[in-house]
């Protein structure tokens, strides 16, 4: 099984990039942020993509703005799929599938630039660490997948980049990525590459810094002990440059 996550960062501008990607790569499920669109807006390249079903939490909270979603391969699933929103879901940020063998949260993390929306951000880390717990207290297995916004350590950020005090380095949001894994999760990108000090899924538009790898490493899968033990590959595709992130790949072993 092939589970993927990408910050498309607009389908409407990347429709033609994504819809080649997933016809590429024929992803089991991908979970998509940074839509941008209502969907009602989601382009027909995408809407109509042969062989998938489509769950979108669209931009409604703000025109433009934020946006989640997941496309599921309809060959891969033969049990059932329940789509939810989850009760503290936040501008349109966070997506869930319950699938037969375990459940898949995709999230956009707020980015917090201000005071404010950084309140915000750690409220919504505590949310989402309270929601997975209960799941894995149910007996469900869980994947939590998306774009964190926060470089948990310093070697998932460049060291052009490690700035003490910047939104996404600060303490207390690393702090919420260790809880959330030390609630029962494994980062599974970084169990399997410990000490990779380049290995980053998202870069700055800056002139030059996405070829001389200046990045961050913000696009992640945290997963449930079980299911890690599954696990049999996962990379960034550093091919497709089409957003300002890189689409994140996971392969399991489910039988």
């Amino acid at each position: 099984m092939k589970i993927a996550s990408w910050n498309i960062n607009g389908i409407r501008a990347r429709k033609d990039a994504l819809s080649a990607w997933v016809m590429s790569r024929q992803p089991d499920l991908l979970v998509l942020q940074e839509v941008k669109a209502s969907e009602e807006e989601i382009p027909v390249e995408i809407s109509a993509l042969p062989g998938y079903r489509k769950f979108w939490n669209g931009s409604v909270f703000r025109k433009g703005y934020s946006g989640t979603g997941m496309l599921m391969r309809e060959a891969g699933f033969g049990g059932s799929a329940v789509w939810e929103i989850p009760p503290f879901d936040l501008e349109n940020r966070t997506a869930v599938l319950h699938l037969s063998d375990f459940t898949l949260v995709g999230t956009y993390v707020p980015r917090g630039e201000s005071e404010e929306h950084y309140r915000t951000k750690l409220a919504y880390l505590e949310a989402l660490r309270e929601y997975t717990l209960t799941l894995q207290r149910s007996g469900r297995q869980v994947i939590l997948a998306g774009d964190m916004n926060v470089a948990h350590l310093d070697i998932d950020v460049h060291r052009s980049q490690n700035k003490p005090g910047a939104v996404g380095l600060r303490p207390e949001e690393r702090g919420a990525i260790g809880a959330q894994i030390d609630s029962g999760l494994t980062d599974i990108m970084r169990d399997l590459n410990p000490g990779t000090d380049n290995l980053f899924t998202w870069w700055p538009y800056w002139k030059y810094a996405r070829e001389r790898n200046l990045g961050w490493r913000i696009d992640c899968f945290y997963l449930s002990k079980e299911l890690a033990g599954k696990v049999c590959g996962a990379s960034v595709d550093l091919g497709e440059k089409s957003s300002d992130h890189a689409p994140v790949v996971l392969e399991l072993s489910i039988t």
